[in-house]
């Protein structure tokens, strides 16, 4: 049972000092040095944006929010050991750590988008048995149903009132 030891792959979103954040190249590699410190092969890093904090964290005002996913061999060791990592530096405010295993690598591209290692992807996907899917960038919007022109001669039924509605129209008839 000890030689079935799983590869798993996570999910982490850090919260970094914006000031910090500002050269990439150096936050990028201080995140990925506490990565693999512990054992970790990152599949990929992405800066998202900056934004104003609904409270001060570690005296900040301001947080740039950071998306990484990682593979880890044997998790719990290595995962608290990243999780101390994480409360130890002072370019990280806050991190939260997931199971990502139920993520395709398409998933993946979709949210890291260039950032991601191509070579650790493909061997992810080896691994995995996934094929190699083209994920779309972009979804198409639904015809609204004021655009489409009617199929039929009848107009549609109206749609029902939302529960709300439904609740007060009830609590009016009571009086």
């Amino acid at each position: 049972m000890a030689s079935d030891i799983q590869s798993r792959v996570y999910e982490a979103m850090f919260l970094v000092d914006s000031g910090d954040a500002a050269v990439w190249d150096e936050m990028s590699k201080h995140l990925a040095t506490m990565l693999t410190r512990s054992g970790a092969t990152v599949i990929g890093m992405t800066r998202w944006d900056e934004r104003k904090l609904c409270y001060t964290v570690k005296g900040r005002k301001r947080g740039t929010y950071v998306l990484a996913f990682f593979i880890l061999v044997g998790g719990g060791a290595a995962m608290t050991e990243i999780e101390r990592d994480c409360r130890l530096s002072e370019k990280v405010l806050r991190a939260l750590l997931l199971k990502a295993d139920h993520f395709t690598v398409a998933d993946m591209r979709l949210q890291l988008g260039e950032d991601i290692h191509e070579d650790v992807a493909q061997k992810l996907m080896t691994e995995r048995g996934e094929k190699a899917v083209v994920a779309a960038a972009v979804v198409a919007k639904p015809p609204r149903s004021s655009d489409a022109a009617p199929t039929g001669g009848t107009p549609a039924a109206p749609a029902p009132p939302a529960p709300y509605e439904r609740r007060r129209r009830e609590r009016s008839d009571d009086y």
